[in-house]
């Protein structure tokens, strides 16, 4: 008879760390590298963490749902950011900080409180300095307070260095980011714009315009150019034919508590102009009157991909110098046709956006 030995491999410590990101994103090595740089040893598996990194169709581009939890209890913590490397870091130091304590407590879940955080741009989260061993040798380790509303569980809460009070815990009113404070990051727009225009041209024409501009989190500053398509007015005397081109520049606020869907509202000066050309008259030339208007816009735009809204706006236009284009010899003047002092537009828009900072 043959006896058996079973040996059972131990599971390495790091077997309790899950991490599963879309393509793009830093590896679970990566976040394992990340941990025991901030730890300034190996990661023994001190607590068991899931975290699960999704895209999403609005800013902040990613979203991370993360676990950190000891004998199976644990809470979640959600956090965004508009680059997934950012929030490598931020559950390096949340998990690296959640091993600390409970190598030097062992003893006692360590849960992390449930709230969300979005994370800057270019988030470094530094990790906080130990603090100083007190009389007698023993570490003292920073303060940890409960969560409300978690029943046995220790909640987890980090805190950072830098203009934040000192001692603040980390929560959605205070994001996870580098000392020196959260940079207000600049955005930046493309758009393309059509529809129809009444008003400044005979009859209904087309517009077509192109857009650029610099996005804020709740403004934008654009310039636009416009072109409206030639008409043609038709009178006893003769035809005119008419086109314009104009340029502006526009101030939007940018409306909406929810990132996928924007209401703006924009106001702005217009200028330009209309050429005209007669036809049918003898001796008629072409000639180019000056166009200068007050516009305002109110729209919607809404998001299908995290850089790309389409939306439709409605557009007044006040003239400030309308043209007017008469003939005048033989006999006396004849206006063939001036543009309308108010005028409409009705625009649908397709955007492309860069660094959102909504």
């Amino acid at each position: 008879m043959a006896g058996l030995l079973a040996v059972q491999v131990p599971e390495p410590p790091a077997a309790g760390l899950v991490w599963e990101a879309p393509g793009g994103c830093p590896g679970r090595e990566a976040l394992l590298a990340a941990i025991e740089r901030r730890l300034g040893r190996a990661f023994a598996g001190e607590v068991q963490v899931e975290a699960r990194v999704a895209p999403q169709a609005e800013a902040p581009r990613y979203r991370l749902v993360l676990r950190i939890s000891t004998r199976g209890r644990g809470a979640a913590r959600t956090l965004t950011s508009q680059r997934c490397a950012a929030l490598v870091d931020a559950t390096a130091l949340l998990v690296a900080s959640a091993a600390r304590r409970e190598a030097e407590a062992g003893a006692g879940p360590v849960a992390v409180a449930v709230e969300e955080v979005e994370i800057a741009e270019a988030a470094e989260v530094a990790m906080p300095e130990p603090e100083a061993a007190a009389p007698g040798g023993e570490p003292v380790a920073p303060p940890v307070g409960p969560a409300p509303g978690l029943e046995g569980d220790t909640a987890l809460e980090v805190r950072l260095a830098g203009p934040l009070a000192e001692g603040a815990p980390v929560s959605s009113e205070t994001p996870l980011e580098a000392p020196g404070g959260r940079t207000r990051r600049l955005g930046g727009a493309l758009r393309v714009q059509g529809g129809a225009e009444l008003g400044a041209l005979p009859g209904v024409s087309g517009a077509v315009m192109l857009a650029g501009g610099l996005l804020w989190r709740r403004a934008r500053l654009e310039l636009r150019g416009t072109f409206l398509t030639p008409r043609t007015e038709e009178r006893p005397q003769g035809s005119l034919r008419a086109f314009a081109g104009m340029a502006a520049v526009l101030g939007c606020a940018r409306l909406g508590a929810r990132p996928r869907v924007e209401f703006p509202l924009c106001g702005g000066l217009e200028a330009g102009g209309v050429r005209g050309s007669a036809q049918g008259v003898v001796g008629a030339r072409s000639t180019t009157a000056r166009w200068l208007a007050v516009v305002a816009s109110a729209g919607v735009a809404v998001a299908v991909h995290p850089r790309v809204r389409v939306g439709a706006a409605l557009e007044g236009v006040a003239g400030i110098l309308v043209p007017s284009f008469e003939v005048r010899d033989p006999g006396p003047a004849e206006v063939l046709f001036a543009s309308s002092r108010v005028s409409g537009r009705l625009l649908f828009t397709a955007e492309l956006r860069f660094r959102d900072p909504r």
